[in-house]
């Protein structure tokens, strides 16, 4: 036991004061972008505790907002956190500081693409460029489009397709989109793009 508890000693690292150096700057740039402050965040775990995503996520979005006021860019933008992330806003309804939690991640997806951040997992942010396309162009999600457009671009295209005939078989996957108002998505994706020039 003693062993153990001199291993972890040498393997910790002891950080002095003067050398930890906090940057503002991305804090500030998500304030800028979003209108959110994510220094109001004092860490009581109540978004991490609620998010239904968050078995598949590297990090909490607790720890995200912590890699935010920190600054600490590589940890907020090259895990998965931001891409897993659905937006679903319990992470917002449950936060006591009313932080809108869910438009911080947004804010950080739109700033990891505009600085050509690559995340570890390169399919997550190709994954989100071809579900805005589908969305953009059909007004919903086509599942099976989806999947095969993921497959195709990350050089898998036969991987799902044996899992797809089954699911097709048994009428839970549809083998053609449908469209839900294409030209008013389209139009409002355009608006959405004149807004942010």
């Amino acid at each position: 036991m003693r062993r153990q508890a001199e291993g972890a000693a040498e393997a910790m690292k002891v950080v002095k004061q003067e050398d930890i150096k906090l940057d503002g700057s991305f804090a500030e740039e998500i304030a800028k972008l979003s209108g959110e402050n994510v220094f109001l965040c004092y860490q009581c775990r109540k978004c991490a505790s609620g998010c239904p995503s968050r078995m598949f996520m590297d990090s909490t979005p607790t720890e995200l907002m912590r890699y935010a006021q920190l600054g600490m860019v590589d940890e907020a933008m090259k895990k998965n956190t931001i891409w897993y992330c659905v937006s679903c806003q319990t992470c917002s309804t449950r936060c006591p500081q009313d932080i809108d939690i869910a438009h911080v991640i947004d804010t950080m997806r739109i700033i990891g693409q505009q600085k050509k951040i690559k995340a570890e997992n390169n399919k997550l942010p190709l994954f989100n460029r071809l579900w805005m396309t589908m969305i953009m162009y059909m007004g919903r999600a086509y599942e099976a489009g989806l999947v095969a457009a993921l497959n195709l671009f990350s050089g898998k295209p036969t991987k799902d397709m044996v899992l797809g005939m089954k699911m097709m078989k048994k009428g839970k996957l549809k083998l053609w989109p449908s469209f839900k108002k294409p030209f008013a998505t389209m139009k409002m994706f355009s608006r959405a793009k004149k807004l942010k020039k």
